[in-house]
């Protein structure tokens, strides 16, 4: 009986140990994800070549390459999803605009930019204008 509530007990620290969530894992995580896609990037390109005597990964480096591609893009996925998640729930509690108000708003900002264009346009005139006045 106190052997099986020890493997008990080792499965569920083992658990435990697994399942806690460490300060800085998703951070090495997305370095170590960073570093795969770029390596998978860099054999594709030709930039790091793999030598044809190569065990295992040699005659099919591109296929190689392809892998670290597609599971880097995956763990970088996976790895910037926690910080995302949270604000999801926020997003859905947004509310849109409906048809009229949202054209409307549009124009206006629309509107606004090229006034803050024109003004900027001849400010710059008219500074040109002095300075070539004062230059000579």
């Amino acid at each position: 009986m106190a052997i099986k509530e020890k493997q008990v007990e080792k499965k569920s620290k083992l658990l435990e140990i697994l399942s806690k969530d460490y300060k800085w894992e998703s951070y090495v995580f997305f370095f170590i994800s960073l570093v795969v896609l770029m390596l998978g990037v860099l054999i594709l390109t030709n930039t790091i070549t793999i030598s044809e005597d190569a065990f295992l990964i040699g005659p099919i480096s591109n296929i190689f390459a392809w892998i670290m591609v597609a599971f880097g893009a995956l763990a970088l996925i996976y790895a910037v999803y926690p910080f995302f998640k949270p604000a999801v729930p926020e997003i859905k509690k947004v509310t849109w605009l409906k048809g009229r108000k949202y054209f409307g708003n549009v124009v206006r900002v629309f509107i606004f930019i090229i006034v803050l264009a024109l003004l900027f346009l001849l400010y710059d005139m008219f500074i040109t204008v002095v300075l070539e006045s004062i230059m000579g």
